[in-house]
């Protein structure tokens, strides 16, 4: 049974494409609530997993 939201639960506000597996991980309890909290915590992550990965793959210069 698929939920309805399928086909946009994962949808990016921004044009660029998007893998086609999310990834899923387990936070603090408190973290969790808070990230929960968001009104659009699926953009809100994804904007904040994008720049800590872009940070820690650019060598400082």
């Amino acid at each position: 049974m698929s939920r309805p939201d399928y086909l946009t639960r994962f949808r990016s506000m921004r044009e660029e494409p998007l893998a086609d597996k999310p990834i899923a991980v387990l936070l603090p309890k408190d973290v969790d609530a808070y990230v929960r909290s968001l009104p659009n915590k699926a953009e809100w992550l994804r904007s904040v997993i994008t720049e800590a990965a872009q940070k820690d793959r650019t060598p400082d210069l």
